[in-house]
């Protein structure tokens, strides 16, 4: 593969996507995330996919309780979540075993446990997972200062979290076979978790000493020791200049040309069967600027391309 092909749009063959809704917006502090899918949705996501030559279908939408009618409790909000994930690894793991890829849109990050949950099961365990994130969602209910779901995901799906949620993940994703890219923000608990495991972590500053060749020589080694691979991409990874709707936007995190270029490089080097899209809140957006960067970031990631200029292009092909 020369360099050319990571900006050629070659249309995919007969690749089926299932669109899988999850408005989960419980499982953390931040709001107005329940939107997300039908936002993406509205701006053309599935249009994008189709032309691009995949066959797309749009799951019905997971049921998720409105956190703006809900005044509960922690723990009738984990019985909640518990719902959620249990409906998200169903739909999940009976998409992947029909042989379709997956693209879940949060909500929050407390999707993942249930998406990939139900994906590693389908694949028994045969799923590396590159967890793009400004946060590595390793706390615990024992070392989180906030409590919410959505701060433990990874650690739930690596096997270190509280057994209620523990033991909704059949299969466990093997310590070695994750791989965190864009970290900047963590908790000590986090910090020594990854430490003490050895667990492949790539941080913003690590990008900045030694640039992609570092993140290319990981994301080989893991291709190495899976078959298939699971992206989960939260939002707050990315310079907020570049995706203010980010539930928790800030500064010092990827760049569109890190980003868009780092999707790419995976969706075209490794099998990308699932992507999660979470914790972005539309009502935050600025003319749409974050929802067109989530729909170029699934082209990317699933191995086409989709940009401001393959759009002005399509529109002369149009004529």
């Amino acid at each position: 593969m020369d360099h050319l092909s990571f900006i050629e749009n070659k249309p995919a063959q007969k690749t089926k996507i299932s669109i899988v809704p999850i408005p989960l917006d419980i499982g953390s502090d931040n709001t107005n995330m329940s939107t997300a899918p039908k936002y993406l949705l509205k701006l053309g996501l599935q249009n994008v996919l189709e032309n691009n030559g995949f066959k797309v279908s749009v799951l019905p939408q997971i049921y998720t309780p409105k956190k703006s009618s809900a005044k509960m409790t922690k723990d009738q909000a984990l019985k909640e979540i518990l719902k959620v994930i249990k409906d998200s690894n169903k739909a999940v793991k009976g998409e992947i075993l029909k042989g379709n890829k997956v693209l879940s849109i949060g909500g929050d990050h407390a999707i993942a446990i249930g998406t990939i949950g139900g994906a590693a099961e389908a694949l028994k365990g045969d799923l590396g997972l590159i967890w793009i994130d400004a946060h590595g969602d390793l706390n615990t209910h024992e070392t989180s200062p906030s409590g919410n779901v959505h701060g433990m995901s990874s650690a739930i799906l690596l096997g270190f979290g509280d057994k209620k949620l523990d033991g909704l993940v059949k299969n466990k994703i093997k310590k070695e076979n994750i791989l965190f890219i864009g970290l900047k923000d963590l908790d000590q608990p986090e910090i020594d978790r990854i430490r003490k495991n050895k667990l492949s972590a790539i941080t913003m500053f690590d990008i900045m000493m030694h640039g992609f060749p570092l993140i290319a020589e990981k994301v080989q080694s893991l291709k190495k020791r899976v078959n298939n691979i699971w992206i989960t991409m939260d939002l707050d990874s990315v310079e907020k200049s570049d995706a203010p709707a980010s539930a928790m936007a800030t500064s010092g995190g990827l760049t569109y040309r890190e980003v868009t270029n780092l999707l790419s490089y995976i969706g075209r080097t490794t099998n990308v069967v699932g992507l999660d899209i979470v914790e972005v809140t539309p009502n935050s957006d600025i003319n749409n600027k974050t929802g067109r960067l989530c729909i170029e970031l699934v082209a990317e990631a699933f191995g086409t391309k989709y940009n401001w200029y393959s759009e002005y292009m399509h529109h002369y092909e149009g004529k």
